[in-house]
């Protein structure tokens, strides 16, 4: 078990993600997912009110640190958590329409990894800002997977986070590799830069210091850890809801996501092989939107309103 809890308020969740099971694997030799989901569907088309409020539940968690968030419980102040959140992602975007979209794939990722896959936010990208950190990289935020093992040494996985939405599937893989494999090759500077700025702000002094000795290079280690990537896809159905009854399009989408997942995991596989990442795990999360382009941007302006 973690020693860190997650930080999502994880309340319906089950009632607005429905998962898509199939058969397909990776076949990884180490622990993998490859994992598809559905919204709400309304009129043939798929609804999104539900995952607004659900986002704005949980958009502050996914800002701010957990010391952040506990020096609000103590100025009694967790009311104002969402509006303040808004206001940095709004100041960060600079109201770019690329930038805003992007950030939706970042906060889908984020509640899947807490939620499914169980591995607690150490950081997200946004709050290098807040820490007068611009540096990016190309990645969407870490978290800590606590694995199961039967030895005396406890065993982690870091799990980088890169998302992508677009019309296409296969661009979305293609798109999400070019990233991870910066952040592969990039990891350990990224580390030097959390450790210089998101530690010891964002943890009380007993966990920051049993994180440094996991997961910082310089320090003693008292763990196994190895790196892992989480990857966040989004993309359009490709349905045209005017050929369906109701029923026949709630088949139709069950049909045509099975199709989907089995047409590209042999493509994800080998990405995998030919970006030379086989011996790490790797976390999928897929998503269809009705239109991936253009909902990825409307959806976190709404969200950046404030509104559900």
């Amino acid at each position: 078990m973690s020693f860190l809890s997650k930080t999502l308020k994880e309340a319906g969740f089950d009632s607005i993600f429905t998962e898509v099971e199939h058969t397909e694997t990776l076949g990884l030799k180490n622990p993998h997912q490859l994992r598809m989901f559905h919204l709400d569907v309304a009129n043939n088309a798929f609804s999104f009110d539900a995952m607004h409020s659900f986002l704005l539940k949980n958009i502050g968690r996914y800002v701010f640190s957990r010391a952040k968030m506990e020096q609000f419980r103590i100025d009694d102040d967790l009311e104002v958590v969402g509006a303040k959140a808004i206001g940095i992602l709004r100041k960060a975007s600079n109201l770019d329409d690329s930038w805003i979209g992007e950030e939706l794939g970042d906060v889908l990722l984020y509640v899947f990894l807490e939620q499914i896959l169980g591995a607690p936010k150490l950081f997200s990208k946004i709050e290098l800002i807040e820490y007068g950190n611009q540096n990016l990289l190309n990645g969407g935020g870490v978290h800590l997977l606590s694995l199961d093992d039967i030895s005396d040494t406890p065993s982690y996985q870091m799990v980088f986070g890169k998302s992508n939405i677009i019309g296409d599937l296969q661009d979305a893989i293609d798109n999400a590799f070019e990233s991870l494999k910066a952040i592969r090759d990039n990891a350990s500077e990224e580390l030097r830069i959390v450790e210089s700025t998101v530690f010891a702000q964002s943890f009380d002094k007993d966990t920051a210091d049993y994180l440094k000795g996991i997961i910082v290079p310089s320090k003693k280690k008292n763990a196994v850890v190895d790196k892992a990537f989480g990857v966040f896809l989004g993309y359009s159905l490709g349905l045209d809801a005017e050929n369906y009854s109701n029923a026949d399009f709630r088949n139709e989408l069950m049909r045509k996501m099975d199709l989907d997942i089995k047409t590209h995991v042999a493509y994800i596989a080998k990405k995998i092989k030919e970006a030379n990442m086989g011996t790490h795990s790797f976390y999928f999360y897929i998503l269809p939107f009705n239109d991936a382009d253009n909902e990825k941007r409307s959806i976190m302006k709404v969200l950046l309103e404030g509104g559900v």
